[in-house]
């Protein structure tokens, strides 16, 4: 039996299409994997710009919640003494006024910062929308004498659930963002 090289080299001509269409599948894959980590990074990279963009704005209406009791001497910002629950939200009232939610005692509606669950639902800012925020304001420090409160706005996700690592940190998976806080200082 006679072999031909010819046979031999076409059979090798073969193999190098195979290696190279399985290269070119590799490398696709990779493409993909780096394009889905670009897409997911843009993603995250708005939301955090939205959640920027309600803290700023919720800074803005502490302050002018802060300057309505100021100018008219009613009492519409909360003073947290003694109180654990220093977190509140924030309503738009009527035209540019904003008041902090209050119960049907007319009570302010203190929240504390570690029931997530209980104010991320209750605060929620665009209803209706793809992407559901929350947004409340805790009083760190208060001081009369220096009329001044250092405020922190903490803006969320509703539909994320965010799960604390045993370092203590928040973890978010996909395209979450773990919440964005906002420290201001509101002048009273």
């Amino acid at each position: 039996m006679k072999i031909s090289f010819d046979s031999k080299y076409e059979g090798m001509g073969f193999v190098e299409a195979l290696i190279a269409i399985m290269v070119v599948g590799v490398s696709s894959v990779v493409l993909m994997q780096i394009a889905t980590r670009t897409l997911q990074d843009m993603i995250q990279n708005e939301t955090i710009d939205t959640m920027t963009q309600y803290a700023v704005e919720g800074a803005t209406m502490v302050q002018n919640v802060a300057m309505q009791e100021k100018l008219t001497g009613v009492n519409v910002f909360p003073n947290p003494a003694g109180n654990t629950n220093n977190c509140y939200a924030i309503d738009k009232a009527s035209g540019d006024q904003y008041e902090v939610r209050k119960n049907e005692q007319g009570e302010f509606l203190p929240y504390s910062l570690e029931d997530r669950a209980v104010y991320k639902d209750a605060a929620v800012i665009n209803e209706g929308a793809e992407d559901v925020f929350f947004r409340i304001y805790c009083i760190e420090s208060y001081d009369l004498t220096s009329s001044y409160a250092i405020v922190k706005v903490v803006v969320g996700q509703t539909n994320v659930n965010q799960v604390t690592s045993s370092n203590g940190e928040n973890i978010t998976k996909g395209y979450s963002v773990k919440d964005y806080t906002y420290f201001t200082v509101v002048n009273l």
